[in-house]
């Protein structure tokens, strides 16, 4: 299947589940040996089958959809009825031979705007279909390395025109400079984002998301980064990123080690 047809499943099948609870998706879109990650779900089909007829009040809005041609799809999105505060972040799933058999989330609950007034969902939302894919995970992979892996936080400047940066983070305004002083001021603290590897990325045009492990204060994370490129410069980002309790059930329940 196309990437194109492995995103058109992945969408009807997350919203058959989540909006309509239509637990026929199990049987039509996922593989009998689905693998799932989500913290919030037990392992496998009969834990998603668990979920959704638990939660009769839940429902889903998608913001982007995303996919290439590894078989992954990310989704960046709403839930409500899920948790007592709605829900928004990332979901990825990897689709093979037409049936989804495996899934990962990162989801935080939903904030104010930022000072920027920018929302955890808001901006662009279409591919550009001429964007090179390939171009822009090479891109952001290497600025990943080498500023947040690294830690060198001038690459914000160097990866970007130096000036534009819009920001979705609820704790930080727009700005290349604001971004920097915010992480270095982070590392002052003693709760510096310190970032250990990416472990997936999901590259559709302009987008590209990251799904990396790291620590916060010692505390390990999860992060879900989703980064816009425009004319080879890195300009937009929206994250989630979700405390995982030990590295124990981060084995299990991010299948990030």
């Amino acid at each position: 299947m196309s990437k194109e047809q492995n995103k058109a499943l992945v969408l009807k099948a997350h919203n058959m589940l989540f909006s309509d609870k239509d637990i026929k998706a199990l049987e039509l879109y996922f593989s009998p040996d689905f693998i799932e990650h989500s913290p919030l779900v037990t392992d496998g089909i009969p834990g998603l089958k668990e979920l959704v007829t638990s939660c009769p009040n839940m429902d889903y809005k998608v913001s982007r959809v995303l996919g290439d041609d590894s078989g992954l799809v990310a989704l960046h999105g709403r839930f409500v009825g899920l948790d007592e505060h709605p829900l928004v972040g990332f979901d990825i799933y990897r689709v093979e031979n037409g049936k989804i058999v495996e899934h990962w989330d990162g989801l935080v609950p939903e904030a104010p705007k930022n000072i920027s007034d920018r929302s955890q969902l808001d901006g662009p939302t279409e591919v550009d279909t001429k964007a090179d894919s390939e171009e822009n995970r090479k891109l952001v992979k290497i600025f990943f390395a080498e500023t947040l892996i690294g830690g060198d936080y001038s690459g914000f400047k160097r990866f970007s025109d130096g000036h534009t940066f819009y920001q979705h983070s609820p704790d930080i305004g727009d700005g290349v400079e604001p971004v920097i002083q915010f992480l270095e001021q982070l590392k002052t603290e003693s709760s510096a984002l310190h970032y250990d590897k990416i472990h997936r990325t999901v590259a559709d045009g302009q987008f590209v998301l990251t799904h990396s492990e790291g620590s916060i204060a010692g505390a390990r994370h999860a992060y879900f980064e989703l980064w816009r490129v425009e004319n080879g410069k890195i300009i937009e980002l929206w994250d989630a990123i979700p405390a995982v309790p030990s590295d124990e059930e981060a084995v299990h329940n991010y299948g990030i080690f």
